[in-house]
């Protein structure tokens, strides 16, 4: 069925947000209203059909996201929209990512010299795959070894902030950007990006290759940044977290690493 004219308006609304954002909400709501078939809606339909597409074999994180676009179409509307629960991303995030064993094969499955520098990229900086993609040159600053995240306006920014890099991943970007002085780093997009992950990943025939994403990448950077003896308020200032509640799932990963850091405290703390 057609979209009604209050779901069009809520789409209006989306100023500021990405083509590809603006995409993913009008395809859920499309979705959405195909399966209720009717044009006034309330939380229990919203109910019904997180429920259904749970019940067909949809993925936590594909469920919270159908979730948020459509709680906040309830917001839009007035209606309850706390009574729609988000899904928890905390036990399928937690074994996600990268271990140690694994980041060496993993890395040397990329052998071109722009794919190895994404990869390193990510891992090291925990951007998100558009966050990348947005990069310029000019914000870069090589002396003070910081990357700036601001918005160009062809990818959506969620949090312009300042982050820290390392100094050899930015020798690498000094060697790979060459003489250009301006414009993006990769000149690449979101979709290639996750693309050459997948294949690198899939190349390295690490177990769990099949669920190796951009985001879990980043994943992988907080959890080992935590893990090493990182504190919560940094990753959330790296991350671009507004909410440190949304940080601290990175608390919650294996409880091999946990005792790790456990005894490398517990080492220094000798009396």
């Amino acid at each position: 069925m057609e979209l009604p004219d209050s779901a069009l308006e809520f789409l209006f609304t989306l100023v500021g947000k990405s083509k590809n954002t603006k995409k993913v909400y009008e395809t859920i709501l499309r979705k959405f209203f195909n399966y209720v078939n009717k044009t006034e809606i309330n939380e229990i339909d919203v109910i019904k059909f997180l429920n259904f597409l749970e019940n067909k074999g949809y993925k936590v994180s594909s469920l919270r996201i159908y979730a948020i676009v459509l709680r906040r179409y309830l917001k839009f509307l007035s209606k309850n929209y706390k009574k729609v629960v988000l899904p928890s991303l905390r036990n399928e995030q937690k074994n996600i990512y990268i271990k140690k064993e694994d980041l060496r094969r993993f890395i040397e499955s990329f052998e071109d010299v722009r794919d190895k520098l994404l990869v390193r990229f990510i891992l090291l900086t925990g951007c998100r795959v558009g966050e990348v993609a947005n990069l310029h040159i000019e914000d870069i600053d090589f002396d003070k070894r910081i990357i700036k995240i601001v918005d160009h306006g062809k990818y959506e920014i969620k949090k312009p902030r300042i982050i820290p890099i390392d100094s050899e991943t930015l020798k690498m970007l000094k060697e790979f950007i060459g003489d250009r002085k301006s414009g993006p780093v990769f000149n690449i997009g979101p979709r290639a990006i996750q693309k050459i992950i997948k294949k690198g990943a899939l190349k390295s025939g690490i177990p769990y290759a099949n669920l190796i994403t951009p985001h879990k990448l980043r994943h992988t950077m907080a959890i080992y940044f935590i893990t090493e003896g990182g504190d919560i308020r940094s990753l959330q200032r790296i991350l671009g977290h507004n909410s440190l509640r949304t940080t601290e799932i990175y608390l919650d990963y294996d409880l091999s690493d946990l005792i790790k850091v456990y005894d490398r405290v517990a080492e220094r703390l000798k009396f």
